[in-house]
């Protein structure tokens, strides 16, 4: 869950990659088993002053959209990457972190649509 120590370490970070367990909806219950919800975690990047808020460990209650769309309203530049996906970090002076989906996964070829006899 938020605290001081975690704004301090994130402070002025390119991202800062937060938990998000649960949405609004179930603040109590985030609190009382030490998670957060995706607006606390857009809380804590906004007083961070980050560049980008990534999301992760998500109830599976939720659907990613639904906890990205709860933090943008407090923070906008969030996204919840998923498995394979990337996030290039440039250095500062060639702009801001980007989300690369599937940016893990090999390129592939493509395969021909029928072999030649």
């Amino acid at each position: 869950m938020p605290s001081e120590s975690v704004l301090e370490i994130a402070a002025r970070a390119d991202v800062l990659v937060h938990e998000a367990t649960f949405c609004e909806d179930e603040r109590e219950r985030a609190h009382e088993t030490w998670h957060s919800t995706a607006a606390d975690a857009a809380r804590v990047a906004l007083a961070a002053d980050v560049s980008m808020l990534a999301l992760t460990h998500l109830s599976g209650r939720y659907s990613g959209g639904d906890v990205r769309r709860e933090a943008a309203e407090i923070f906008p530049t969030t996204i919840v990457p998923r498995d394979f996906d990337v996030i290039e970090v440039p250095y500062p002076e060639r702009g801001e972190p980007q989300l690369v989906k599937a940016g893990a996964l090999p390129v592939r070829e493509a395969e021909p649509l029928s072999s030649p006899r």
